[in-house]
């Protein structure tokens, strides 16, 4: 129970994998054809209490009292960078409507956690607290940051890497947080694009890089002047989500549905190790859900490799997590013996470890599994949840396609792309990604992923779709089990 067994744990954490354990034998013993296998490795997080609350502020000063306030358990520590280029005034509806926002994130942030407002332009300023710090949060602090929103002045270009950089120093100033750790978050509204007069992409993406591990960050985009790969970029690597708000109204609900989420991230310190015994090879590892993420491993042990005695041992930091599912598709591969065929191997064994200031019920570990064998009913199988998170992949690539014909003008391409977009979407039960499609085509054969483009399509619809396909819907809660594949991919993949 990491460390806490005299303890009520604060949440439960589950581990399940999910695959189809046979392979074909590979044709050429010892070459390079050899089978890959796929599994999906599920992490759930459950509280088996009451929510963590810090306790309320007992120091007035907002840019005092750090210690006290992180011993007495304060865990949040919450940066809003909000967009103050000239843009944020055309229309002026656009800059109130932020401020709005911002006012209702400040709102979510829990008393005594700490805080900061940062203006962002090409280059960024203190909106509250003055200095650079972050501040105590409480009544009399959230009033005087609302007050401070109201008297910033926009002006300039746009340099998001500068406001990560901020924020990254903000966070790099937070004092020590007693028994608890820090839950690092900011939360980034723009309504354009990085001006390569301020900050070039590289620039960006080296800023970026930076920030990586640091902090977690959510992007929102209002208007229809930002760029889909920069917002994209930045959640991705920071590990948050990227919104696109159409209706200025929502925006309020918007951010402070992001905030509250983030003050509900509070189990903190879990880490997903892999031991992969000797031969196996590692292809990829990647977050499928709630969004799609390519990830590396935060430490390496190679020691078992040198010695003979195992293979690999790769170990992922998951971050801040709430009461939450996320999934994640591991592939790797294995020599092929001979000896071999026929029994049930083990592959890789799945273990969830935390470092975490409160107990947490941790789960057994889980092994991935192989069987080589000859038979092809057996092997040619699909494991559904597998299945599942690959016909998602296939739904972001080929609306990607479906968008690049489209904006070369070739329309009838465009058409039977967003059809099997739709079809896709239909499939995995993607209802958010088909209410995106339905602005861009009507649907003639929702069954058959028969659509019609429309005559007039909006950019920021285009756009928010390709947002959309950023973010995963979990498998049906009856999936079937495991099925022929329609079109399985070469080399053996399971």
């Amino acid at each position: 129970m990491a460390g806490h067994e005299d303890h009520e744990p604060a949440a439960s954490v589950g581990l399940e994998v999910s695959q189809v354990v046979e392979l074909p034998r590979p044709r050429t013993p010892g070459g390079q054809d050899t089978a890959r296998m796929y599994a999906v490795l599920t992490v759930t997080v459950r509280r088996t209490g009451t929510a963590h609350a810090p306790p309320a502020a007992t120091e007035r000063d907002p840019t005092a009292g750090h210690a006290a306030d992180a011993a007495a358990g304060a865990r949040l520590a919450e940066v809003l960078l909000i967009d103050h280029s000239s843009s944020m005034v055309m229309p002026p509806s656009r800059l109130a409507a932020a401020r709005a926002a911002a006012v209702s994130a400040l709102a979510r942030i829990p008393d005594g956690s700490l805080f900061a407002l940062v203006a962002g332009g090409d280059r960024t300023a203190m909106i509250y607290p003055r200095r650079p710090g972050l501040a105590v949060a409480h009544a009399e602090s959230r009033a005087a940051a609302e007050a401070a929103l109201h008297d910033c002045t926009p002006g300039g270009g746009t340099a998001m890497g500068t406001w990560l950089e901020r924020a990254r120093q903000l966070f790099r100033e937070l004092p020590a947080a007693g028994g608890g750790g820090w839950v690092r978050h900011a939360l980034l509204l723009t309504d354009g694009k990085n001006e390569p007069g301020y900050e070039t992409r590289a620039e960006l993406q080296e800023r970026v890089e930076r920030c990586a591990r640091a902090f977690a960050c959510d992007v929102v985009g209002i208007g229809d002047a930002w760029e889909t790969e920069e917002l994209l970029l930045i959640a991705r690597a920071l590990g948050g989500r990227t919104r696109a708000v159409a209706d200025l109204t929502r925006l309020p609900d918007e951010l402070a549905s992001l905030t509250g989420r983030a003050a509900g991230r509070d189990v903190t310190g879990l880490r997903l190790r892999l031991y992969h015994r000797a031969g196996v090879r590692p292809h990829s590892f990647e977050q499928v859900h709630p969004t799609r993420v390519a990830l590396a491993p935060d430490r390496v042990d190679l020691s078992g490799v040198g010695t003979g005695a195992g293979g690999p041992v790769e170990e992922y930091d998951l971050g801040p997590c709430g009461t939450e599912t996320r999934a994640y598709l591991l592939c790797v591969g294995a020599p092929y013996d001979p000896a071999q065929l026929g029994k049930e191997l083990l592959l890789t064994e799945v273990e969830l470890d935390a470092e975490s200031p409160a107990p947490l019920r941790l789960p057994a570990p889980q092994p991935v599994l192989m069987r080589w064998t000859d038979d092809p009913d057996l092997y040619s199988r699909l494991d559904p949840q597998v299945a599942h998170y690959r016909q998602e992949e296939e739904l972001h690539r080929t609306f990607e396609e479906a968008c690049a014909e489209l904006k070369s003008g070739r329309r009838a391409s465009a058409e039977t792309l967003f059809g099997t977009a739709w079809r896709l979407a239909a499939e995995t039960g993607d209802t958010a990604m088909q209410e995106h499609l339905r602005r861009l085509v009507r649907v003639r054969d929702s069954a058959g992923g028969a659509v019609e483009l429309r005559d007039r399509i909006a950019k920021f619809d285009v756009e928010a779709a390709r947002i959309q396909t950023s973010t995963t819907v979990l498998p049906g809660a009856h999936l079937p089990g495991p099925r022929p594949p329609s079109a399985r991919p070469p080399g053996g993949a399971r």
